[in-house]
C-alpha cells in the first residue's frame, strides 16, 4: 500500500507543469544538496587520508557543527570583543557586563576605565590578596576560578574518558601523548575538567609548583561547549582548537590544558607573547595541519597560584597528571564551584613519589 501511495505521488510530480518558479526551486534545492553531498564527502576523505589523528567518531555530525559554528565567526567576534573602547564609554559598558554576567568588580586589580578593551576587562588579573592559595605541596590547587565538570582516573593505554555522561574523546589525541603510556608503574593518571563561566576571571593559574617543558597549539574547531552538544557529540575537546602545556611536578607529569570554546578562541600565555590561536589561515589538525610546538630550553619554573596566561573570553581547562595510586583523594565533585587556589586534590602521604 505505501508503494502505491508513493508511485501515485510520484505521477503527480510532473515537471513540464509547474510554474518557472517551482522548476527553478527545485533545481536549486537539488544542486544545493548536491554541493553539501560532495562537500561533505570530501570532509570524510580528508580526515581518512591524514589517518584521523583525533580519532573521531562521527565525521557526518562533525561536518555540520562546523558548518553551524566556524572558525571565522569565532574570529570576527573575538575582533569586536578587541575593539578600543572610548574611555569615557568603559565604565558604563563594563559595568553592565558585569551586572549581565555576574562579575565581581570588588576582586579586580585595575579600574574599570584602565581596560582597552573587552577582552582586557575578560583576561583581568585579579586584586593581590582575594583568593588564598591554599598551602599543599603534596596536592593541587584550582588553576581557575570555576565550575568541575569531570574529574576522573584515566584506565589503560588509548584510552578513551567522558567529556559528560555517554560522551567520550581520545585522552592521547587530545593532549598529544598517551599519559598512560610515559607514567611509572606505581602512578595512577588522573584528569580534572573545570568550566569559566563568562562572568569570572579568565586567567589561568598553576595548579601547583610545577616545571613547563614544552607547549602545543592545535589548530582547531570552535565547537560549543555547553553540555546538551557535550552529550550528543563525540570528541569535542579532541577537534576543539586548544593549548597543551606539559610539564612535571612533584608526582610525575603534568599537563595543562586551555581548550577554546564557540567565540572564545584567543588563548594567551604571560611567558610566550608569540602566540597566536585562531590564525586565519590554520589548518586545523584533524584535517592534516601542523601541530605548533615549542620547546621551553630552560623550563618555565611556576608556585602554585602563579598566573601562567588565560583566555581572553574564558572556556574550559583541563588537568591530566600523575599522582601515587594509593593515598589520593580528590577534594571536589562534580558541579561544585571552585576558586584560584582551593584545594582540589591531595595526598596523604606526601613522602610518596613517583620516579
Amino acid at each position: 500500500m505505501s508503494s502505491l501511495t508513493a508511485m501515485q505521488s510520484l505521477r503527480r510530480f510532473r515537471l513540464p507543469e509547474m510554474s518557472g518558479f517551482q522548476r527553478k526551486l527545485i533545481f536549486a534545492a537539488g544542486a544545493t544538496a548536491g554541493v553539501f553531498a560532495t562537500m561533505e564527502y570530501k570532509f570524510h576523505e580528508c580526515i581518512d587520508v591524514v589517518g584521523n589523528p583525533m580519532q573521531i567518531t562521527s565525521p557526518h555530525r562533525l561536518f555540520w557543527l562546523r558548518l553551524l559554528y566556524g572558525r571565522a565567526r569565532s574570529r570576527a567576534f573575538g575582533g569586536i570583543m578587541d575593539y578600543h573602547v572610548p574611555v569615557g564609554l568603559r565604565v558604563p559598558i563594563y559595568r553592565f557586563i558585569a551586572w549581565r554576567y555576574g562579575s565581581n568588580l570588588d576582586e579586580m586589580r585595575y579600574p574599570l576605565d584602565s581596560f582597552k578593551t573587552v577582552n582586557d576587562f575578560f583576561s583581568r588579573r585579579l586584586a593581590e590578596g582575594c583568593r588564598q592559595i591554599e598551602d599543599l605541596p603534596a596536592g593541587l590547587v584550582s588553576p581557575v576560578d570555576g565550575e568541575v565538570l569531570k574529574c576522573g582516573l584515566i584506565e589503560g593505554r588509548r584510552a578513551r574518558v567522558e567529556q559528560v555522561k555517554g560522551a567520550t574523546y581520545s585522552v592521547a589525541s587530545f593532549l598529544g601523548v598517551d599519559p598512560v603510556s610515559t607514567a611509572s608503574p606505581s602512578s595512577a593518571v588522573r584528569y580534572v575538567v573545570i568550566s569559566i563561566p563568562t562572568g569570572n576571571c579568565h586567567r589561568i593559574h598553576s595548579p601547583c609548583q610545577v616545571k613547563l617543558n614544552n607547549g602545543r597549539h592545535y589548530a582547531g574547531e570552535f565547537l560549543s561547549l555547553r553540555e546538551p552538544l557535550l552529550r550528543w557529540m563525540n570528541d569535542v575537546f579532541s577537534v576543539n582548537e586548544r593549548v597543551v602545556l606539559s610539564g612535571d611536578w612533584r608526582y610525575g607529569q603534568m599537563h595543562v590544558v586551555a581548550v577554546a570554546a564557540h567565540c572564545v578562541g584567543n588563548i594567551f600565555l604571560d611567558f610566550d607573547p608569540k602566540l597566536q590561536t585562531n590564525r586565519m589561515r590554520d589548518i586545523t589538525v584533524h584535517c592534516g595541519g601542523d601541530v605548533s610546538s615549542k620547546m621551553f630550553p630552560d623550563g618555565v619554573q611556576l608556585a602554585a597560584g602563579d598566573s601562567l596566561g588565560g583566555f581572553r573570553l574564558g572556556s574550559t581547562v583541563v588537568l591530566v597528571f600523575d599522582a601515587p595510586a594509593d593515598d589520593f583523594r580528590w577534594k571536589v565533585e562534580v558541579g561544585d564551584k571552585v576558586l584560584v587556589g582551593q584545594a582540589s586534590a591531595q595526598l596523604s602521604s606526601p613522602a610518596a613519589r613517583s620516579d
